[in-house]
């Protein structure tokens, strides 16, 4: 399944904002903030597209070895190809698994790291455990990865 997200940038001069998500919104909210201003827009639709397979994903972002990085990846495939509002060590130890990657002998550790690197957030409980949800600087931050 293809997520879409639609997408409105507007740029002049330093200054940049961003709207992103459901179009109805986006250009509602967009219109909300141009209101009154006369200007050219730049606006571009995108369309995000994840592989089928979290395997692929891994390789599209270079197969990282660091364990930080494979736990960002997971979390933004959890959110963006599962839906996943929340997620705990459970969900990312099933994408390791999915991903024939052995785990990190502390899992909770690793998600502590993404955590105090503002990549994920907590996000109360799932299933009686700790959950997370990734952050939109975790996202930057998978995006900018390369393969």
């Amino acid at each position: 399944m293809t997520e879409r997200t639609y997408k409105i940038r507007y740029r002049k001069s330093d200054f940049e904002i961003e709207f992103q998500g459901d179009k109805e919104w986006v250009e509602q909210k967009f219109q909300e903030f141009m209101k009154g201003e006369k200007v050219k827009l730049e606006v571009a639709a995108t369309t995000k597209i994840l592989p089928d397979s979290i395997v692929e994903f891994l390789k599209s972002k270079g197969n990282p070895k660091s364990h930080v990085d494979r736990a960002a990846i997971f979390s933004y495939w959890l959110f963006h190809k599962e839906g996943l509002k929340a997620y705990n060590a459970d969900d990312v130890a099933r994408c390791y698994d999915e991903a024939r990657i052995k785990k990190p002998k502390n899992l909770t550790d690793t998600m502590n790291k993404l955590q105090k690197k503002g990549y994920v957030k907590p996000a109360g409980e799932k299933d009686g455990k700790k959950a997370w949800v990734i952050t939109q600087s975790g996202e930057e931050y998978v995006e900018q990865i390369k393969g």
